[in-house]
């Protein structure tokens, strides 16, 4: 992913100026510390990253963030509540996930958009920069 990063470094920062959050919900150590490490090069700060659900949703309960990244399933299983909860705060997410998008995905995932893994860089951040220009 990180060969990517130098393409991302050219655009205009996401935000408009105003540096983003993004929190990350990814269980992967090594897809989690990348992603991390090529959002922060693109201009946007990074919220965790989180393997397991319960601790992102106690991170949003203290702070506020501008957008998501999820991975449906982490180590404490399928993150719906998370989910909903970013939904119910207002914040757009995007999911990266090895999961297939089937019919028996939790509907708060279904109209996200969605990087199936193995997604690249440049896929990630062209879905958080539509969503932040939202």
């Amino acid at each position: 992913m990180g060969s990517n990063t130098r393409a991302a470094l050219s655009h205009p920062p996401p935000g408009g100026g105003r540096v983003l959050t993004v929190l990350v919900a990814e269980d992967e150590p090594m897809i989690s510390t990348t992603v991390s490490d090529d959002l922060e090069e693109a201009g946007y700060r990074v919220a965790g990253p989180f393997g397991r659900s319960a601790d992102a949703i106690a991170w949003t309960e203290r702070h506020p963030v501008d957008l998501a990244m999820l991975d449906v399933i982490l180590r404490d299983g399928v993150c719906t509540d998370l989910a909903e909860r970013l939904r119910a705060q207002g914040v757009p997410f995007l999911v990266f996930s090895g999961c297939y998008r089937g019919p028996e995905v939790p509907p708060v995932f279904r109209d996200a958009p969605w990087v199936e893994k193995p997604g690249t860089f440049a896929d990630i951040l062209a879905a958080l920069d539509a969503l932040a220009a939202r």
